[in-house]
C-alpha cells in the first residue's frame, strides 16, 4: 500500500521525530523512504534600491561593486549557489539515510528549492509518493487542532495521506478528551 514514504526534514530535532514512525511503517511494508529537505531558493546579492534599506536588513549581503551586481544577475552564480546549498542539505540528510540503510530500509535523499510547504507538495506530486510522514513544530500552540503553518498547508493540500507527528511538549499540553460514563 505505501511503497514510497516521504519524510520532510528541516535539520531540526522536531522534524526528525517523524523518522521512527516512518521507519516503523517502511520496515514491515518494505517501503522506500525519501528524506526531503526544502531549501529557500537563493536570491543572490541585492542591489541598487535595497542599499537605502541596508540598516534594516542585517544579515543580507549587499554588492560591494558594479561587478558584484553583474555577478548576481548571472545565471551561473545562482546555479553554483544552488549546488552549494544542495550539497549542504544532502550532507545533513545522508547520516539519517545511512542509519536507515543499516537497518535494511531503502532510503533516498532529495532536495527541493522554494518555500517549505510548496516544495514538499510539489515533490510529493512529481514523485508520486504514497504517504507523507512529517513532524510538526507545534507553532499553533496547545490548541487541539494546531500544527504549524507548514504542516497545516501540507495536510490540507497533499495528494497523498499525511501523518503528522506532534512534539511531546505540545501533546502534554493538550486537553485530555472527556470520557463518557
Amino acid at each position: 500500500m505505501f511503497q514510497r514514504i516521504l519524510v520532510p526534514l528541516d535539520g531540526s530535532a522536531l522534524s526528525e521525530l517523524a523518522v521512527p514512525y516512518a521507519e516503523a511503517l517502511a520496515g514491515p511494508l518494505k517501503s522506500a523512504m525519501i528524506l526531503l529537505m526544502v531549501v529557500p531558493t537563493p536570491a543572490g546579492r541585492s542591489g541598487g534600491i535595497f542599499r537605502a534599506a541596508s540598516a534594516y536588513l542585517g544579515s543580507e549581503e549587499l554588492p560591494r561593486s558594479e561587478g558584484d551586481m553583474e555577478i548576481s544577475r548571472h545565471p551561473v552564480y545562482k546555479e553554483s549557489e544552488m549546488a552549494s546549498l544542495e550539497a549542504v542539505a544532502k550532507s545533513k540528510l545522508l547520516p539519517v539515510a545511512e542509519r536507515l540503510r543499516a537497518k535494511g530500509i531503502e532510503a533516498e535523499v532529495a532536495v527541493a528549492f522554494g518555500r517549505a510547504a510548496n516544495g514538499i507538495l510539489q515533490y510529493a506530486r512529481d514523485s508520486k509518493v504514497d504517504l507523507i510522514v512529517m513532524g510538526t513544530h507545534g507553532e499553533g500552540g496547545p490548541e487541539p487542532f494546531s500544527y504549524g503553518a507548514t504542516a497545516d498547508r501540507v495536510a490540507r493540500r497533499s495528494p497523498a495521506p499525511v501523518m503528522l507527528i506532534r512534539p511531546e511538549e505540545v501533546t502534554r499540553a493538550l486537553p485530555t478528551p472527556e470520557t463518557k460514563s
